[in-house]
């Protein structure tokens, strides 16, 4: 068998939509045993039913929810050597998020339980299995927006911020004895649950101003994570990988000599 993933078994938490669902359907083509988890089983069910995958069902918020999976997936493979976790609500974000000011307490308490605490249950119980075996990949999911600042979203720039700090600690404590942690960094992701935006062209153009290049698919972020759990990337831990086709690296689209220029007349 060849591939990116040759052989290697893959667990895709929050494969059921967006990039995760990406991600498993690459990751089968590139050779890898792959299981799917969800929250919504039967989403979970249907990506997997399109690619030849597992499916199953978690709730990241769960302590025992995630160690059942855990013990699901080495029972069903044997060992786990990498996990993408990309578990995310885009429609709680979208829909109640907010400035800190007007942030409804329970929002806020949703999204970091979510998001947060989500990824801590995920990394204990796999990097512990991961452990054991003496080697494995975990790749998580922040956002540039953790990385600058973008206001009405203060919720989710908090947990997603603390994904990149736990991505370093998790990896200082975690690689010495053979695990990999990384974190990918996306923008704007054409995805089913970003259409109202991108579906509406004043918004669309809007978004797309904000970047140097083209907006990215699904498949484009879900390219990086897979690289990241392969053994391509076995010198790579603790890295946040931005792939943000530019949203972080400049301030506008202007050319600041011209600016000058005319300054100067």
């Amino acid at each position: 068998m060849s591939g990116l993933l040759a052989g290697k078994v893959c667990l895709i938490v929050g494969g059921g939509s967006g990039i995760g669902a990406a991600a498993a359907g690459l990751a089968v083509r590139d050779g890898g045993k792959v299981v799917i988890a969800d929250i919504d089983g039967d989403a979970a069910e249907r990506v997997a039913g399109s690619c030849g995958a597992d499916g199953m069902v978690v709730d990241v918020r769960s302590s025992a929810s995630v160690q059942a999976l855990v013990s699901d997936v080495v029972r069903l493979h044997g060992r786990i050597d990498g996990v993408f976790h990309t578990a995310m609500s885009v429609p709680l974000v979208n829909k109640n998020d907010r400035r800190v000011t007007e942030l409804p307490e329970a929002i806020w308490e949703t999204i970091l339980s979510l998001v947060l605490t989500g990824t801590f249950h995920v990394c204990k119980y796999v990097g512990q299995q991961m452990l054991q075996q003496g080697a494995g990949s975990i790749v998580l999911t922040a956002t540039s927006d953790a990385l600058i600042g973008q206001a009405g979203i203060d919720a989710y720039t908090a947990a997603k911020g603390g994904v990149i700090a736990m991505t370093r600690s998790i990896a200082a404590g975690l690689s010495p004895e053979g695990v990999r942690v990384n974190a990918v960094c996306p923008s704007f992701v054409e995805t089913p649950h970003q259409r109202g935006f991108l579906d509406d062209p004043a918004l669309r153009a809007r978004i797309e101003a904000m970047h140097l290049m083209p907006i990215m698919t699904a498949e484009d972020a879900a390219e990086l994570a897979l690289f990241l759990l392969s053994d391509r990337a076995r010198y790579l831990t603790g890295g946040i990988h931005v792939c943000d086709g530019g949203y972080t690296s400049f301030k506008g689209r202007m050319d600041m000599l011209e600016i000058f220029d005319r300054a100067a007349d």
